[in-house]
């Protein structure tokens, strides 16, 4: 506002030292005097407009003090209170008791979110505990349930006129089940699969064989050898057909 009060005077005396000729009139303004700039830009204004009324006049251009930038309004921020409280969905499976402890739970979890009255839970019967002696009845009907693996094993050697060759990538064993010696003395053996299992390694054979020593070598378990070679065979109560009874 002072220096509203100081320009006043000021532009008052220049406007008054530029007054044209009598023959020249400049157009009037009514300039507001309640902001310094906008007052400033007002008589800037009419100084020009003179100019161009009256070519031979000298206007006067001022500076103009800037307007300090009015404040923008501070948003307020909405804050929105939930008045109702929902309780969540819950789905339980049809199968009693299971159902009725579920539903149970659902009501006593929404009642400790919502708050309101008690609930009123229902009276479910106890849930039956499985024995020991249920689930081992249970587990030993599920082992007899699975099929067992099979196998059989091809007939090889015999006499001498009438020797039996196995197929490629088999060898002639003695069948460990049986007694006898075997092809050694013309007697019947059975083919095998031509891999070795144990040993060393301890190579499995596939589910249902058993690894039997190799009589090929010079390794025998039964006389202080240890980690002998062997081949897997069929046991008789996995063999099929007739081969079971021989």
């Amino acid at each position: 506002m002072k220096l509203l009060l100081l320009l006043v005077p000021l532009f008052v005396t220049l406007a008054a030292a530029q007054t044209p000729a009598s023959s020249c009139q400049c157009p009037l303004f009514k300039c507001p005097a309640t902001n310094a700039a906008d007052l400033c830009r007002c008589l800037n204004s009419r100084e020009s407009s003179c100019k161009r009324a009256c070519p031979t006049y000298v206007p006067t251009i001022l500076p103009c003090p800037v307007n300090p930038p009015t404040p923008s309004p501070t948003p307020t921020q909405k804050i929105e209170v939930q008045t109702t409280c929902t309780c969540e969905i819950g789905f339980c499976a049809q199968m009693w008791p299971e159902s009725c402890y579920c539903a149970n739970a659902h009501k006593q979890r929404c009642f400790e979110r919502c708050g309101g009255e008690q609930p009123e839970l229902q009276e479910c019967p106890p849930l039956e505990t499985p024995s020991l002696a249920t689930i081992t009845k249970a587990l030993a009907f599920n082992l007899a349930s699975c099929p067992q693996p099979t196998g059989t094993h091809a007939p090889c050697g015999g006499g001498r006129a009438g020797y039996m060759e196995c197929d490629y990538g088999e060898t002639c064993i003695k069948d460990p089940y049986k007694p006898g010696c075997g092809p050694a003395c013309d007697q019947l053996g059975i083919c095998v699969t031509d891999k070795l299992c144990g040993g060393f390694a301890g190579f499995d054979c596939e589910v249902g064989q058993v690894c039997e020593d190799d009589p090929r070598d010079e390794c025998d378990p039964l006389n202080g050898g240890a980690d002998c070679g062997g081949l897997c065979v069929w046991p008789l109560s996995l063999r099929e057909g007739s081969e079971r009874q021989e």
